[in-house]
């Protein structure tokens, strides 16, 4: 399995993840509105859903708590594939549907067209993917009661840099973001503070054996000087599966910035079986622990 996840990621480097630089952010609009096709049915399980966005039928799996019930605000968790990549992938990589079950939350998983996700223009929350998520997010909100204020992404690679756009473009939206083995975009007009309106957290996990290990760096202090963080508190963590260090910093937007550093770990989303954490149990509490005020 960690593999097949290598060679993903290798595709998602040569494909996604060392996209053009966008142009910096504009101000914001408001998502088009989106139908559902056909009709959603809320309620416990696994479902397969569509929505009609921007004159496009766009897919997402669903899967609701055996507790939900309709009505009944949830916290939302949005898991992200990687490029290539499927809904169905998401949800067998990550395993978080069973802590769902457990933790009494929605977990959607959107699909990119082509298994690719266009992050569209920068400033405008209606282009490309972008918009997509937005009316996604909107319409869970009505339908099936997610709670806006505990509403969350998790990606792997080329989802991991979608989310960190996400957490951009879309301010508000989210309380935290989990980017598993992604880089954020370079652009120099995300330095900028991120501010109190976009209190956002952010939960990162990053292989020291993963091609996309020289970003690490300027990734995290892109994000910590947009956020205003804190120099990081780092504590050693070592294991019969190896080490890691677990660096939190708090942040003057509100939020926090958490970075699970791996050395021993390539292009992977780690799991409990082979690495010394396991990134969906703690993608899961970090998320728990979270909500827009």
């Amino acid at each position: 399995m960690k593999r097949v996840f290598a060679l993903l990621g290798i595709a998602t480097v040569l494909t996604a993840c060392s996209p053009a630089a966008p142009t910096p952010p504009a101000a914001s609009a408001s998502p088009s509105p989106a139908i559902s096709l056909p009709p959603d049915q809320p309620g416990p399980g696994d479902h397969t859903l569509a929505i009609v966005h921007a004159g496009v039928k766009r897919d997402y799996t669903l899967h609701a708590p055996p507790g939900y019930r309709p009505g009944t605000p949830l916290p939302l968790v949005l898991v992200l594939h990687g490029q290539p990549g499927n809904s169905a992938g998401a949800a067998g990589q990550s395993g978080m549907n069973p802590l769902a079950d457990k933790g009494g939350f929605l977990v959607a998983y959107p699909q990119g067209e082509g298994g690719r996700w266009n992050s569209g223009t920068a400033g405008d929350p209606t282009s490309g993917d972008v918009g997509f998520i937005a009316a996604l997010v909107d319409h869970l909100a009505s339908t099936w009661a997610a709670d806006r204020k505990r509403t969350y992404v998790a990606g792997f690679s080329a989802g991991a840099a979608f989310s960190y756009r996400l957490a951009r473009e879309l301010p508000g939206r989210f309380a935290a973001i989990a980017p598993v083995s992604g880089r954020m975009d370079t652009v120099a007009a995300w330095t900028t503070p991120l501010g109190t309106g976009n209190p956002v957290s952010v939960l990162t996990f990053q292989g020291g054996q993963d091609m996309l290990s020289p970003a690490w760096s300027s990734t995290n202090e892109s994000w910590r000087e947009a956020a205003g963080c804190a120099a990081p508190v780092v504590t050693p963590i070592a294991n019969a599966r190896g080490r890691a260090e677990r660096r939190v910093s708090t942040c003057a937007n509100g939020g926090e910035h958490v970075v699970y550093a791996l050395p021993a770990m390539a292009h992977e989303w780690p799991n409990a079986r082979e690495h010394p954490v396991d990134a969906s149990t703690l993608i899961a509490d970090y998320f728990a622990k979270h909500h827009l005020p």
